[in-house]
């Protein structure tokens, strides 16, 4: 199975990210959180070849919880042939409660999809913080093959994050990437996939879009 991550910088028009998406054959496609130039999930719909499903978010409409901003944005799995709205991003913060924990644990269901022979399970954002290395914090239960972290802007933290995301990787795939909102190609933190607690090369600049791309 080939999945592709792909950043584009916040400049990007979304007519380059959709042209990207139309030549892309990776089975999963990972797009960041919702930015500005994120296309909608119906041109998305309209841009990729059958056989490719793109993560994408849009929006950023209230919810019944009145969360506001990026926590609010919808997020999709988009094939072809489908639509698939997901649950919302829960919480951003870097200690979440036991509650909150719930909360994710119930949407975690609804993250998760069959692609090719694996299963892709959605953590938005923030929810990564949901994970201390390789355990979930509160002692709640995620179960994941394919772990994908699209977030909304670079995060920092990386003496943290990456350690973590490594652990996660042990055999399995740790997938993250975010908007380029530094606006140029020198980032080493916007596009990084790890398979069984390696970091995987071969990213690739175009333009103004940055993509990693392997086989898993």
């Amino acid at each position: 199975m080939k999945v592709c991550a792909v950043s584009p910088w916040e400049t990007a028009p979304a007519r380059d990210i959709l042209c990207f998406l139309g030549e892309a054959t990776a089975e999963l496609v990972v797009l960041p959180g919702v930015s500005r130039n994120t296309p909608s999930p119906q041109d998305v719909q309209r841009a990729i070849r059958r056989g490719v499903a793109v993560f994408v978010q849009s929006g950023r409409k209230k919810q019944r919880r009145k969360l506001k901003g990026k926590l609010g944005a919808i997020p999709y799995l988009v094939t072809r042939n489908r639509v698939v709205r997901m649950p919302c991003q829960i919480f951003s913060e870097c200690t979440p409660t036991a509650k909150q924990m719930d909360e994710l644990v119930k949407a975690w269901p609804k993250r998760t999809f069959s692609i090719g022979s694996r299963q892709v399970t959605f953590a938005i954002c923030g929810e990564i913080n949901g994970f201390t290395g390789d355990h979930v914090k509160h002692r709640r239960v995620l179960p994941f093959d394919i772990l994908a972290n699209p977030t909304h802007t670079v995060m920092g933290r990386w003496q943290h994050l990456g350690p973590k995301l490594e652990a996660l990787s042990k055999g399995k795939v740790a997938i993250h990437v975010a908007n380029n909102d530094r606006n140029h190609g020198h980032l080493t933190t916007d596009v990084r996939i790890y398979i069984n607690e390696t970091l995987q090369g071969g990213t690739v600049q175009r333009g103004q879009l940055k993509c990693c791309e392997c086989e898993i």
